[in-house]
This record gives C-alpha cells, structure tokens and sequence, in this order.
C-alpha cells in the first residue's frame, strides 16, 4: 500500500524516478545558485584586489608626498645653515668693523690730547712771553 508524499511508504521504483525526475527539475536552479555564489565570490575578490590596488597606490602617494617632505625639510635645513653661516659671517664683518671704529676713536681721542696738550703749551708759551715782555726781562727760551 502506497501513501502519497509520505517518504517512509513509497514505492522503491516510483519513488526514484519521482526523485530523479526532481533531481532533474532541481538541477538548473542549483547550477544557476552555484554560477551565482560563484560570480559573487569572483565580485567580492574583484572588489577586495580593487580595494588592495587602491591602498598599495595610496600607500604610493603618501610616500611620495613624504619624500618631497623630507626634500624640502633638507632644503630648508640646508638655506638656514647657509642663512647662520652668513650671519656669522656678517656678525664677524660687523664685529671687525666696530672694532675698527674703536681703534679709530681711540686714535682719535690720542690725537685729540695731544693737540690739547700742544694747545696748552702754546698758551702757556705765550702767556710767559707776554709776561716776560711787559716785565721787561729777557725772553727764556722754552723747553721743548
């Protein structure tokens, strides 16, 4: 005796070609399935090698922009010694010049005294020959 759609009751020979013939039926929708988890996994790792040459490029670039960085840090670096080695320069020009405007005041200020000194003497000179020649004495000679 046979009960349809109860698995446990059927017919071995009906029953396996009910089961090939679904099988049969089955059998493009499971291609289909399988193509389309096929095509997925193919579009997930399209998507992820994408998204790896993406970042390997940014990756490129930022180490790019980081090596111009570095180029111009080491200009930078390189203008500011030079630019210290100027002003060092500059500073040792300005500090020979001041010195040698000292030494030029001192020389100056020597050349001064002695012209004051000189000064003096010629006034005290002349106030002894005034003196001399209004006390009727004979003029001395000065010594020099």
């Amino acid at each position: 005796m046979r009960v349809r759609d109860d698995p446990t009751k059927r017919h071995e020979g009906g029953a396996e070609r009910e089961e090939v013939e679904r099988e049969r039926r089955e059998l493009p929708d499971r291609e289909a399935a399988a193509d389309a988890r096929e095509r997925t996994v193919e579009a997930r790792e399209g998507l992820a090698a994408r998204r790896d040459r993406r970042a390997e490029e940014r990756d490129r670039v930022a180490d790019e922009r980081d090596r111009l960085a570095d180029e111009r840090e080491v200009s930078a670096d390189e203008r500011e010694r030079l630019a210290d080695e100027r002003e060092g320069t500059a500073e040792a020009r300005e500090r020979a010049r001041v010195a040698r405007a000292e030494e030029q005041l001192d020389r100056d200020w020597a050349n001064a005294r002695r012209e004051q000194e000189a000064v003096r003497r010629e006034v005290a000179a002349t106030e002894r020959a005034t003196t001399d020649d209004t006390s009727g004495s004979p003029p001395e000679d000065e010594p020099d």
